[in-house]
């Protein structure tokens, strides 16, 4: 149920010039345990939200294209240089917010840990599920009907 999500969020960058909006409930919360996540935040995972894309706005700022600039595009503040949001490779639909930058994280916990083969040892999130990699594609949608039914919730 929509209501259970509390929406909408507001998240900001670090020093506060790019502001963001959340209109729709997230499909995934995740933890990505790969080497780029690790080396982007200078900590052990990077935690986000998977959005859909109409539920996601920049309302003030202009993020600026940073990171490897690769397949997967990740947008910065470009003045604190906090790194916001990834509109991943060929997937216009969704966005995945670095759930952190959230007006208020204390309730986000990850569904799911990805790319496990690179997590640093002795490291835990309280994920439900764990992958070595990135999800089965056959096994997506019922994650996402999984964490729609059992996510936490902001309380």
């Amino acid at each position: 149920m929509i209501d259970d999500w509390k929406l909408p969020w507001s998240a900001s960058c670090l020093c506060g010039r790019v502001q963001m909006k959340v209109t729709a409930p997230p499909l995934l919360s995740l933890a990505c345990h790969c080497r780029g996540c690790q080396k982007l935040t200078s900590s052990a995972y990077s935690m986000a939200f998977i959005v859909p894309s109409t539920g996601f706005e920049v309302t003030q700022g202009k993020p600026v294209l940073g990171g490897l600039r690769g397949e997967h595009r990740q947008y910065y503040c470009d003045d604190c240089k906090t790194w916001l949001f990834t509109r991943p490779s060929q997937m216009d639909t969704i966005v995945n917010i670095r759930s952190t930058l959230l007006d208020d994280a204390r309730w986000v916990t990850p569904f799911i840990d990805i790319e496990t083969k690179d997590k640093l040892p002795n490291i835990t999130t309280g994920a439900e599920m764990s992958f070595e990699g990135t999800p089965p594609i056959d096994d997506f949608m019922q994650i996402v009907a999984d964490y729609a039914e059992r996510g936490v919730r902001p309380s």
